[in-house]
Formats: C-alpha cells, structure tokens, sequence
C-alpha cells in the first residue's frame, strides 16, 4: 500500500506518525504549503510535496486532511493526478461522501471522523465504507485509520454526524470536565498543581478502569458508591443539575451542527 495526504495538519501527522511504525516511510506521501509542516514530517523518512502531481498516481489511497472550507478547492486541483485504481479517505466533517466523490468527478470516496486523542495513539475513529468502494480501499482506510487507535465501523453514513457528537467533540466535553473539578479543588484551598494532577489522573484511572475491566459503566459508579456516602452526596448535586440531560443536549447540538455543515456543501 502506498498512501498520500492532502494537508500535513496535526491529525495528518499523527496518522503518518502512526503508519512509519507498520510501513515503509517511502510508500507514504504528503503534500502542504507550509514548509515548516513538511520539515518536520520529512524527518520520519516520508515523501513530501508542496503541490499535487504525478506522484499521487502511485498513491492507492489519499487522504483528504484539509479543511472543510477549503476542501473543494483543494480537491478541485488532484483531479488529473489520482490513481484511477485507488480510492480518497476523507477526514473532514460536515462533507457526504457523495458530495466529495462528485467534486472528484466519480472517484470513490470513504469517510472517516477521528478524534484529538489520534495525536497520542489513543484515538476512536468512526468508519463509513460506501456501496460500490472495493474491499480492498475498505480495508487500507481500515488500517489507516487504525495507526491512531480503535476504528468503529459505521452501517450508515449519517452515523458520522453522531460519532462527531460523542467522540469527535467529546474530548472537549471531558477537558471542560476536568477544568471544573481542577477549579473546584482551587477554590477551596489546593494548588493548582495539585488540583491539575488530582483532576487529570482521576479521569485517566476512571477511563481506564472502564476500559480494562469491561464493565458497564453504571456498575462501576454503583461499586464506588456508598448509600448516604461522600460520593452519593456528589452524585446527588449532578443530578440536581441534570448531568445526563445536559451531555445529551451537547451531543444533540454538535450531531445537529455537522447536519448545517452538510447541507451547507451540498
């Protein structure tokens, strides 16, 4: 397999940082106008360009990392230089496969939503494989996407809009979590040092917990919860304040806004 990226952003990096470790560095392209950007991915061995050209015809798949606004223009320009046998892996929200493939006159199109955690290996990505792309595309966009972490595979295209809601955007839910319970220990007496490490550690234990222990997560709030305990107490002011209510408003109005950004490119 021999993979190229438009764009060499951070999430294109942290897939390319990734795919070094499973690939020839030399099978792997990317092309961007920031200089500084190629410099940096150069050192990995990779391929670089500073405009698309023939070197894309040897590409089986290209990821499209670029932009949402920018993406039509972008794409507009590789037209004459993908390999009629290969296919593009879009990474960008709120643009339909459909959409994209006619911008890249019928070449097929599969799509993908990773999130910030990719840049550290630990990403979740949701995969949409078209009807009529080749199991052998599905496949490289499989293990494309997997050099950042886990990929779920979607049954329908419109389930993007919903990865977007809980994973793409959920690491800003959980940041913003975290900056609460840091500042809740602030202000009632901690160093922030000390608040920062207690926050961060707890989200990463708990999270880990869930992980490595497979448990439903309600199984495991109930097993650190004693009746009429410090935790209970807690628990009890988050559902005053509709917790559950208001992480499903969150994800109704990210899942809503990349529903805007499809119709507005369509």
């Amino acid at each position: 397999m021999k993979v190229g990226f438009l764009g060499g952003g951070n999430m294109s990096s942290a897939m390319i940082g990734g795919l070094v470790k499973t690939m020839p560095a030399q099978d792997i392209h990317v092309t961007d106008h920031n200089a500084s950007k190629l410099e940096k991915l150069a050192a990995w061995g990779v391929q670089t360009h500073t405009a698309a050209g023939d070197w894309m015809k040897e590409c089986d798949l290209i990821v499209l990392a670029v932009k949402p606004q920018v993406m039509k223009e972008a794409v507009f320009a590789i037209t004459a230089f993908l390999n009629p046998d290969g296919a593009a892996l879009s990474i960008a929200a709120g643009i339909d496969a459909d959409v994209l493939s006619g911008w890249l006159k019928g070449y097929p199109v599969i799509r993908a939503m990773p999130n910030t955690p990719c840049l550290i290996g630990a990403g979740v990505s949701g995969l949409f494989v078209p009807n009529g792309v080749s199991p052998e595309a599905a496949e490289q966009a499989y293990r494309v996407m997997g050099s950042t972490g886990k990929v779920v595979r979607l049954a329908n295209e419109a389930d993007i809009d919903l990865v977007i809601g809980i994973s793409g955007s959920g690491p800003a839910y959980v940041f913003r979590f975290i900056e609460a319970l840091q500042a809740a220990g602030v202000s009632r007496g901690l160093t922030p040092q000390a608040a920062r490490e207690l926050a961060v550690l707890t989200v990463y234990g708990a999270a880990k917990l869930a992980l490595d222990t497979g448990e439903d997560p309600a199984i495991l709030r109930q097993n650190v919860t004693s009746k009429g305990g410090t935790t209970a107490k807690a628990l009890d002011a988050l559902n005053e304040r509709d917790l559950m209510g208001t992480v499903e408003a969150a994800v109704a109005a990210a899942q809503a806004r990349a529903k805007e950004m499809a119709e507005m490119f369509r």
